[in-house]
């Protein structure tokens, strides 16, 4: 059996798109208002004669300065505020490393040592035998029990590769299952383009409502997440211990379910 990662961000967020856009207007109105002074300052250093030609030019300045500022003022806000809000996920790579890092102790100090024995043998073996989709299938497994979570990630990948169009919705489940564990249960962007490539064949399928519930989650799209795991709820086929995963991530959140 598959073991989730238990929730790591406590607390309630503040709403993504509220934030941007109040900053945005702080920012935006001292802006206003400084090239309002400035703009009556150079008007009343003009003569009559040429106050038409002026004002026109101030206005286009003025236009293009503001678009300019706003522009500048999301970018600051990205790389030195809050970069998360403006980008609610991020990539795989980025999610796995700092987990991985932190069972690195683990993986040394209580390693299973027949465990290890059959992943060194089978990474020897698939080494001559690069297609063996039954290997690759096994290493996923044994990478899982080792709490090799990025490898598993990674051969859980070959295998779809290998088994290209005759792929099913299981395979598809465990590579998102791989991708959910390896990122220390975040939701990757990586992992959201392969939900929505599964969502138009498989959109009836009760984790496919799982992994969109976990994507509402890492979006901060709560209300939509409550309304996925309610649905989940009340249907009662999703497996006991994912229904269980999200329930804990709602109410880590603070919020009413």
């Amino acid at each position: 059996m598959t073991t989730f990662p238990s929730e790591l961000r406590p607390g309630q967020e503040i709403d993504m798109y509220f934030s941007i856009l109040l900053f945005v207007i702080i920012l935006t109105s001292l802006f206003l208002s400084f090239r309002y002074f400035i703009s009556i300052s150079h008007v009343a250093n003009k003569n009559q004669k040429n106050l038409s030609s002026s004002e026109t030019i101030i206005n286009k300045r003025f236009v293009f300065s503001m678009l300019s500022f706003i522009f500048l003022t999301v970018l600051l806000y990205s790389s030195l505020g809050r970069p998360d809000l403006l980008q609610p996920q991020l990539q795989q790579k980025k999610l796995e490393l700092p987990y991985m890092q932190s069972l690195q102790l683990k993986e040394d100090a209580g390693g299973n040592a027949e465990l290890l024995s059959l992943y060194k043998k089978l990474k020897m073996t698939l080494v001559k035998r690069p297609n063996d989709i039954p290997g690759y299938s096994l290493l996923v497994k044994t990478c899982l029990s080792l709490n090799k979570y990025s490898e598993a990630r990674i051969a859980q990948e070959k295998v779809l590769s290998l088994k290209s169009k005759s792929s099913n919705l299981d395979d598809y489940i465990l590579l998102l299952d791989t991708y959910f564990i390896a990122a220390g249960g975040r939701f990757s962007i990586e992992a959201s383009k392969i939900l929505n490539r599964m969502k138009n064949e498989y959109a009836l399928s009760e984790n496919i409502h799982f992994f969109t519930a976990l994507e509402h989650i890492e979006r901060k799209e709560y209300q939509s997440a409550i309304s996925v795991y309610k649905k989940l709820k009340n249907k009662n086929t999703l497996k006991k211990e994912k229904l269980i995963l999200l329930k804990n991530k709602l109410e880590n959140l603070g919020l009413p379910i």
